[in-house]
Parts: structure tokens; C-alpha cells; sequence
């Protein structure tokens, strides 16, 4: 099934630190999202763009660093 235009978008590649890795991608399977769309929702709300965000509701993400 198509999935919908999520807009102008650009790439990323990291490697974070294994352990990191295994709980990003659990948590993105728990939620039932991609580790993709998880690690933009939590980009876009570390730098202030909650209005980017898909996914990933606002009672999950922490208001403070």
C-alpha cells in the first residue's frame, strides 16, 4: 500500500552505539512505526519542530532536556 507524501526530506546516516540501537529499534517496534520515522519524530522534537513530528505523541516525548 502507498504510504503518504511526509514531505521534503533529507538523509541522515549514523551508527549509534549498539545499545542505543537495540532500544531505538524496540521501541519503534513496540509503537508500531519505522526506526526511521522514530528518529525523526525525536529530532524534530529536540530542535523545536513539534509541528513535524508523525508519529509520536506528545505525552511520550520529555518537555525538557
Amino acid at each position: 500500500m502507498a504510504q503518504p507524501h511526509k514531505g521534503q526530506r533529507k538523509l541522515i546516516m549514523c551508527r549509534p552505539a549498539e545499545p542505543v540501537y537495540d532500544e531505538a529499534k524496540a521501541e519503534a517496534a513496540k509503537r508500531g512505526i519505522s526506526l526511521s520515522q522514530l528518529v525523526a519524530d525525536v529530532l524534530a522534537h529536540r530542535y523545536g519542530r513539534d509541528d513535524l513530528i508523525r508519529e509520536l505523541h506528545q505525552e511520550v516525548l520529555p518537555t525538557s532536556a
